[in-house]
């Protein structure tokens, strides 16, 4: 027997395809959180900053994003007001999902 063919009876054997994926996707599932609601203060500081913000400013954005609070910090591309979205130079955040805005 060759090397190769040898070597193939002691990979790892995974007998239940799929059974991986599937539990790392309910895993997900069970640890996502509900939309917080950020309040009245805060969506008024929110709305402060996001008048406030210019092309070019760097920003610290905490934002909710597949049940989880996720933190960005990036540079402002543009703040879309027509289809209320932070456009920064990575991704475009709704407003609706921003859950804290500081301008660095």
């Amino acid at each position: 027997m060759n090397r190769t063919d040898r070597a193939k009876q002691f990979m790892p054997f995974d007998a239940l395809t799929g059974l991986r994926a599937a539990l790392k996707k309910k895993e997900a599932e069970l640890e996502a959180l509900p939309r917080p609601d950020p309040g009245e203060e805060a969506a008024e500081r929110i709305n402060a900053a996001l008048q406030r913000v210019r092309r070019g400013d760097r920003v610290r954005v905490i934002r909710y994003a597949a049940g989880r609070a996720v933190e960005t910090s990036d540079e402002v591309d543009a703040v879309d007001t027509v289809s209320k979205r932070l456009k920064l130079k990575t991704l475009s955040v709704p407003f609706s999902d921003i859950y804290d805005l500081i301008i660095i």
